[in-house]
């Protein structure tokens, strides 16, 4: 995807998440990251500053978790989220959106460095394993979200 982030950029928000988590890299999980969501809810959720451990480094232990950072003045960002919003409930518990308005939630935003908004950032076992920023076409997101779902699988 011609908006991911590069490796270096990559490997410095691993670091920065890693050091405000205070965690090393989590081990891999047994479970299969193409199960079911946890029966709980939604395939899409609303993340805080509070919940953000919870409901994403926690959750991410059994399926991937894509944060979705946006913001009410973003145009692109109204864009996108619909169309994560939709994939996600595609799906059908493959992977959890996290929608995070940084704006609103100025924690999680620091901690993953977020220059630019819209950013995704996958979150796999408990670390960032890969990010865009941008409005990339669906193609793109459908082929990023594959590889994802690939390189997560055990």
């Amino acid at each position: 995807m011609s908006r991911a982030l590069p490796e270096a950029e990559l490997s410095a928000l691993k670091a920065r998440f890693a050091a405000a988590t205070g965690s090393a890299p989590a081990p891999t999980s047994a479970a299969s990251p193409h199960a079911a969501a946890p029966s709980a809810g939604s395939p899409v959720i609303d993340v805080t500053d509070a919940t953000f451990q919870a409901e994403v480094v926690e959750r991410s232990l059994q399926v991937p978790v894509l944060v979705d950072l946006w913001a009410s003045w973003c145009g692109p960002c109204t864009q996108l989220s619909p169309m994560l919003e939709r994939l996600a409930r595609e799906a059908n518990g493959a992977w959890i959106l996290a929608k995070v308005n940084a704006d609103h939630n100025p924690y999680i935003a620091q901690r993953l460095a977020v220059q630019s908004i819209p950013m995704v950032v996958a979150i796999a076992r408990g670390q960032p394993v890969d990010a865009f920023r941008g409005l990339p076409p669906e193609a793109e997101i459908r082929q990023w979200l594959s590889a994802l779902l690939d390189a997560s699988a055990p």
